[in-house]
């Protein structure tokens, strides 16, 4: 009983333990609004739970599962593509895919599965593409494995230890494949016709490290199969001769060795290979290793007059490890004579000799990019009658280093109208060069070249300098239809009438800094042009340019992504096409005009107020107010030596000098009048000597009339001492009225006198004689007080 206890207890523990796993696997998958759920690298277990419709992509590829059941999956039925590869799964039960009816990409590779089942495919009819390389399984089943998968396209099977058979049910049900891969190193048996049930085949994939079956499978495959590649083969040992092979109509079009190796012996009997494929083929070697020494048998190449149908050889890092010892090679110059195209690349080619050169009669295109070639050798490749129907050459980062003796070394090949030399160390370019006379082509990006000169062919159609050190284009190429300049130093578009012809320009990662309608009409025969990535100044007319040109962007290949901001910097980064500028930026012309006219009217409306409301006149009272401010209120008693300061009109000067001076002066005692005519210091400031002569007296006298009001008020400068006058508030000032005078007649701005003259009384000059004594002794006494 305690043992039954306790061992529930550990059982509650355990499904309490996995419930809390499984939130924690599922919250490691991250999904997007799209279905697309990535689990990958996440040191899962097991498949996520809580998985479901919405799930249209799941990757659980590169973790630990070891086990798929019936329900993990059953959710997901709308499940397009599941990745499961590099996990350790070791078990797929019969119908863990049966919901998946919209599955389209399976992939179990990589795992430990060690029996495969059909049921899994039953129903998966929409399967197109299917991985299940990498797995320790010996065979692909009893059953016909994908009989259920009618429209599978693409199919990965085997391994490279534990493959060892192709049986003839394999592949029964396919009938179109555009990718097979067979991984089969230790390939033992073949099945015949296994391969031949798949009607046809785009291209297979084979690894086979022994190659003792490839006739087999070679002879089922010659009427179904387009491209063959084979991966990881060594034919030291291969012998092509013991097969019979009777077919005639093959639609085989490339072969492809890649990491084979190949002995002298072996190469014969690959061209013994290719000799029964009908059609034109391509053969390709990449990254092959020869070992051999060139000793080629010549009277088994003697039964073969070409290399089959092979018009397009390609070979890519070709390795020959006794090249020191190779032979002549004249023994296959007789096999080359129908090869079009051929490329040999970084194979550490430094030589094509000339007899070589002149056995390829049908050569029109040759690759030598990435090798060891210099002008030197060049010459000797390139002699009289070698390659005559050549029209493309390509000598891409080589070690070529004249200009000048690689246009003078190619010459002698009439036929080239397209080179390539590009990513050669030229640096400089001389004035003038020789060139093939149908040049139409040339390449010279990433050559370090500065500057450009009439070196170039006139005959030019396309012309690449991209990515030099080039700071303009004034080179006149009358024929030139494609101009490529990127990633270079120019400042501006090329001169449109130098290149009359041009329809494609390419002049994108400059330090171009605008361009204009006007510069863009004037290439008459512009199609396409890729200006972007260079430092716009996003001005308002370049702006209103780009962005209002519908058309534009037809012609503008890399619009509006590459266009971007440069300056001003507070636009730096956008792009061009949403760039806006303010109104002030855009029209400053138009906003400083209006400033200025507005600043002008009001100049002239302030101008016109201060004529009408005086205030010149109130400026001036302004002044001199701040002058009497920055001086005692009072001057120091013994400063004070005028007992009155006379303010009077000129034309009022006989009264105050003849009769109001005759009274006061020569009175006992006598008054000390100060008069402006004979009291002001000469060459003082007027304002000062005003200002001054008041605060020197124990009164002021204002001598009114009408001509006082009408003289301006004594030119102003009198009017000044008012001001002050009147701040004082005290009885200095003393009115005297020559003649009536009506108060409206005094102008606004004395607007503290017209206060006065209602507030003081003020001394009236009596017209009456007999009044007159009576005036000066008021006079008399107004001025004691």
């Amino acid at each position: 009983m305690p043992c039954a206890l306790w061992t529930a207890w550990v059982l509650g523990i355990v499904i309490s333990l996995s419930k809390e796993g499984a939130p924690h696997q599922a919250s490691s998958l991250s999904c997007d609004p799209a279905g697309v759920c990535d689990g990958r690298s996440r040191s899962l277990s097991s498949i996520p739970s809580g998985l479901t419709a919405a799930v249209k992509s799941l990757d659980l590829s590169n973790n630990r599962i070891a086990y798929v059941g019936s329900s993990d999956l059953r959710k997901c039925v709308n499940l397009r593509a599941l990745r499961l590869g590099a996990n350790s799964i070791h078990t797929v039960e019969e119908d863990s895919f049966s919901s998946l009816g919209s599955l389209e990409h399976l992939d179990l590779s990589y795992n430990h599965l060690s029996n495969l089942s059909s049921s899994w495919f039953k129903s998966l009819s929409t399967l197109k593409f299917l991985n299940l390389l990498g797995n320790p399984y010996k065979t692909l089943g009893e059953a016909p494995l994908f009989s259920h998968l009618p429209n599978l396209r693409i199919l990965k099977i085997g391994n490279n230890d534990t493959f060892p058979e192709i049986q003839a049910k394999d592949f029964q049900g396919l009938t179109f494949l555009q990718e097979l891969e067979i991984g089969a190193s230790h390939l033992q048996r073949y099945a015949p016709k296994s391969l031949r049930s798949i009607q046809n085949i785009s291209h297979l994939i084979l690894h086979m490290r022994r190659p003792a079956l490839l006739p087999k499978i070679f002879v089922d495959l010659l009427s179904s199969l387009e491209y063959l590649e084979l991966r990881n083969t060594d034919f030291s040992t291969f012998n092509f001769s013991d097969v019979s092979i009777n077919e005639h109509c093959t639609v085989m079009k490339k072969f492809t060795f890649r990491k084979a190796e190949i002995t002298d012996a072996s190469f014969t009997e690959i061209v013994k290979l290719l000799n029964y494929v009908s059609g034109a083929l391509e053969v390709e070697f990449d990254d092959c290793t020869l070992n051999g020494r060139g000793d080629l048998s010549t009277s088994a190449l003697d039964t073969i007059k070409s290399l089959g149908n092979v018009e397009t050889l390609t070979v890519r890092r070709l390795h020959i490890p006794q090249f020191f010892l190779f032979y002549d090679l004249r023994s296959i110059y007789s096999l080359t004579g129908a090869v079009k195209r051929i490329t040999i690349e970084n194979s550490k080619v430094f030589l094509v000799p000339c007899s070589l050169s002149q056995h390829l009669k049908s050569l029109e295109y040759l690759d030598l990019s990435e090798n060891l070639m210099s002008e030197e050798y060049l010459k000797n490749s390139a002699c009289e009658h070698a390659w005559p129907f050549l029209h493309t050459l390509i000598l891409r980062q080589n070690h070529l280093k004249s200009l000048e003796k690689t246009g003078e070394v190619l010459v002698t090949l009439k036929n080239l109208t397209n080179l390539d030399i590009s990513k050669n160390n030229f640096d400089s370019m001389p004035e003038t060069c020789q060139w093939p006379e149908k040049m139409k082509y040339l390449n010279l990006s990433s050559t370090r070249i500065h500057s450009l000169t009439h070196c170039l062919p006139q005959t030019l159609e396309v012309l690449d300098i991209s990515n030099n050190n080039l700071n303009s284009f004034s080179l006149s190429l009358p024929q030139l239809k494609e101009l490529y300049i990127s990633r270079n130093k120019l400042k501006t578009l090329p001169d449109a009438s130098f290149l009359p012809m041009l329809s494609v320009l390419r002049i994108s990662r400059n330090t171009i800094n605008t361009f204009s309608k006007e510069q863009l009409d004037s290439f008459q025969k512009l199609k396409t042009l890729e200006a972007g990535g260079n430092n716009f100044i996003c001005s308002c007319d370049f702006l209103s340019f780009t962005q209002g040109q519908q058309a534009l962007a037809q012609v503008l290949s890399d619009w509006p992504e590459n266009y971007l901001c440069d300056s001003p910097s507070h636009v730096r980064g956008q792009r061009v096409q949403d760039t806006r500028l303010s109104l002030t930026e855009c029209h400053r012309v138009a906003v400083v005009s209006v400033v200025c006219c507005a600043l002008f009217l009001l100049l002239l409306l302030t101008g016109a107020l201060c004529h009408h409301f005086h205030g010149l006149w109130c400026m001036k009272m302004m002044w001199a107010w701040l002058q009497a401010k920055r001086k005692p209120r009072k001057a120091p008693r013994r400063d004070v030596c005028y007992d009155a300061f006379v303010s009077y009109s000129e034309q009022d000067s006989y009264w105050v000098e003849n009769l109001m001076v005759q009274e006061l002066e020569h009175f006992q005692p006598p008054f000390k009048l100060c008069l402006h005519k004979r009291d002001f210091i000469p060459g003082k400031w007027i304002i000062d000597n005003i200002i001054d002569s008041i605060e020197k007296s124990q009164k002021t006298i204002f001598v009114l009339s009408e001509n006082f009001v009408k003289s301006e008020w004594c030119k102003y400068e009198l009017d000044f001492s008012h001001f002050r006058l009147f701040d004082e508030n005290d009885d200095t000032a003393i009115l005297i009225l020559l003649e009536p005078i009506e108060k409206k007649t005094i102008p606004q701005r004395f607007c503290k006198l017209r206060k006065i003259m209602n507030t003081r009384t003020y001394l009236e000059w009596p017209a009456d004689e007999t009044q007159r004594e009576g005036f000066w002794l008021n006079l008399r006494a107004a001025i004691k007080s």
